[in-house]
């Protein structure tokens, strides 16, 4: 779908490299700079089966190549200088003192004066201009700051973390959104850009329901406002699994039809003689105001009933429902099979891992999926010949320390 776009990513971890995975999905080229000693992303565990390859390394970098730099990675420059000014795009995630220290930084106005084109999308924890953006931050960092360890626990008790990396995998996703918006501006104005996305924003941007539900300091009422004042959501017991069921939900005052008609078919009529639940079940299923009251008088009955028999019934009359599944549970599910959410792809070691597919279906394109994630610098040799670096010069730079080939990460 993006088959002449030209990608460098020089950045590491989660958010930038998510960034250029999903790209590498729609058809670019990306080309992965690193460090000397790699990602740090190649030593974390758990690795791919029957492989040494970090299974999150494989994840994020799958389908790119890679150019390990040395040592003394400003000898790099001149190779690093060919390779954008080919590129369509460059993410990092390098500061601007680290950039220049590589040659490869330019003014806002002209992000690379012998290429005006690229389009250069910055990531930082906390952003590139403020008080503090020159400080370190991380994952856990930016979620204290943006207000996110208040959704679990409760008050006067310890801050607890969300347990997905929630603001390195949205700046990815928002990177990945800025590259293709930058693409269009470019191609009406024949001009590249800057774009500075932070952890931080992008936590406070996903907050929109929640911000403005806490908009008027008289009135503290809204959606996903009261996280702090009730114990996380474990789901209305059953005889075996947990299930999350509701019959209110984003659809209007009145709620859902079908509850009255789902308590009488589990047996529990009693509830519509009890004048704690209204007769929507609004106010005692999903978020309502008496779910944790009301909670029990529910699962009274719900023990009686497995979770898949539960769920059934409360679809047919038109609830909404789930058990509470593991991975390995959602990933074998029939609806995901129908979707193709997961695709099966070879591994550098000649067997195959199952990866999730780009997101999105298209109805006259078909995103690819590229299976093998680079050796630490196995692809120098190539990406020096496409930008018109001769193999002398190549040697010269590697023994200057700016480049790694394969031989110096494996030693």
């Amino acid at each position: 779908m993006l088959p002449a776009l030209s990608v460098v990513e020089l950045a590491s971890g989660i958010a930038g490299p998510l960034a250029g995975v999903r790209l590498a999905d729609l058809g670019a080229a990306v080309v992965k700079i690193e460090p000397a000693g790699g990602d740090w992303l190649r030593g974390a565990a758990p690795p791919m089966p029957d492989s040494d390859t970090s299974a999150a390394f494989f994840a994020l970098n799958r389908g790119k190549r890679s150019l390990a730099l040395g040592a003394h990675p400003q000898a790099a420059a001149p190779l690093l200088d060919a390779l954008l000014r080919k590129a369509d795009v460059l993410i990092t995630d390098r500061s601007d003192a680290e950039l220049a220290a590589l040659g490869i930084a330019g003014p806002d106005s002209v992000v690379c004066p012998a290429n005006t084109r690229l389009i250069r999308v910055h990531v930082s924890p906390l952003g590139r201009r403020g008080p503090i953006a020159h400080y370190q931050g991380s994952e856990l960092t930016t979620q204290a700051m943006a207000g996110y360890t208040r959704y679990l626990g409760r008050h006067g008790e310890p801050a607890r973390r969300l347990g997905a990396d929630v603001a390195s995998v949205s700046t990815g996703i928002f990177a990945l959104q800025a590259v293709l918006a930058a693409l269009i501006a470019r191609n009406r104005t024949g001009k590249g850009q800057r774009i500075d996305l932070s952890l931080l924003n992008s936590l406070l941007s996903m907050k929109s329901i929640h911000l403005a539900a806490q908009s008027d300091p008289d009135v503290y009422a809204g959606p996903r406002v009261g996280g702090a004042n009730y114990p996380p959501e474990r789901g209305w017991k059953t005889a075996d699994e947990p299930i999350f069921f509701s019959f209110g939900g984003s659809v209007g005052a009145e709620g859902r039809p079908g509850w009255v008609e789902f308590v009488k078919e589990i047996g529990e009529e009693r509830l519509l003689e009890d004048p704690r639940f209204d007769h929507r079940g609004r106010n005692s299923t999903g978020h309502g105001v008496d779910v944790h009251d009301l909670r029990g008088e529910y699962e009274k009955a719900f023990a009686r009933f497995p979770a898949e028999t539960l769920v059934e019934t409360i679809r047919k009359h038109s609830g909404n429902a789930s058990s509470y599944m593991r991975a390995d549970q959602t990933l074998a599910h029939p609806q995901t099979a129908a979707l193709g959410i997961v695709r099966e792809v070879e591994t550098a070691e000649g067997g195959t891992a199952k990866v999730r597919a780009f997101p999105a279906r298209y109805s006259r394109s078909t995103p690819g999926l590229r299976g093998r994630a680079p050796g630490l610098g196995e692809h120098a040799a190539a990406i020096a010949a496409e930008v018109g670096i001769p193999a002398e010069e190549l040697e010269r730079l590697r023994r200057a320390g700016g480049i790694a080939g394969p031989a110096d990460a494996t030693a």
